[in-house]
């Protein structure tokens, strides 16, 4: 079983079953780097997905919440990749990730509320934003860059576009056909 390199001072040790176990002493700089980097990059797109809920006044959930929960997902995640357990694998990273979306699903549920007499939901849209910025942060963790970089790029599009778009659905569902055949003539020059 070969394990990852961490540093030029090396101890080693007999697990149960015999085989030899590397440890290292002081990791070495270009793993601290890396780990480094990868949790500044989960908590940089947090921040930033939660910029975007604060500038829409979403006060439930903003900058400091997404960040940290991207944060989190990629400690878990690094956590278990370079624990130096004997029997990691994509199986444990698999689970770690379970776990996480699962724990984010009820911070996200503290984000939906029902407001007035409608019982009107709001807060769907910062819950779903829970959920991919921590799928982001355990992208983050494994150091999948395309993944990061897309899902970034297209919750922000959905984020900055979606609102809009959905305020003219609803104002042209609230009209009836007559009023939107109006609206429509004198939008044409």
């Amino acid at each position: 079983m070969e394990l990852r390199r961490l540093s030029v001072h090396r101890l080693a040790s007999r697990s149960r079953a015999g085989r030899m176990i590397e440890a290292s002493a002081a990791p070495d700089v270009a793993f601290w780097i890396d780990a480094i980097g990868r949790l500044v990059v989960a908590t940089a797109a947090g921040m930033v997905l939660g910029w975007e809920r604060s500038r829409e006044n979403r006060q439930i959930m903003g900058l400091r919440t997404l960040g940290l929960v991207g944060l989190a997902s990629c400690i878990a995640v690094q956590a278990i990749v370079h624990s130096g357990l004997p029997n990691v694998n994509a199986d444990a990273a698999g689970r770690a990730m379970q776990g996480i979306l699962s724990g984010v699903g009820f911070i996200g549920a503290g984000a939906v509320l029902r407001v007035g007499q409608g019982q009107e939901v709001h807060g769907l849209a910062t819950a779903a934003c829970i959920w991919v910025t921590a799928t982001i942060g355990a992208a983050a963790g494994l150091a999948v860059w395309p993944l990061i970089i897309g899902g970034v790029s297209l919750a922000m599009l959905v984020l900055f576009v979606g609102a809009p778009l959905e305020r003219r659905i609803r104002e042209r569902a609230r009209l009836t056909p007559a009023e939107t055949d109006r609206k429509d003539v004198e939008r044409k020059p």
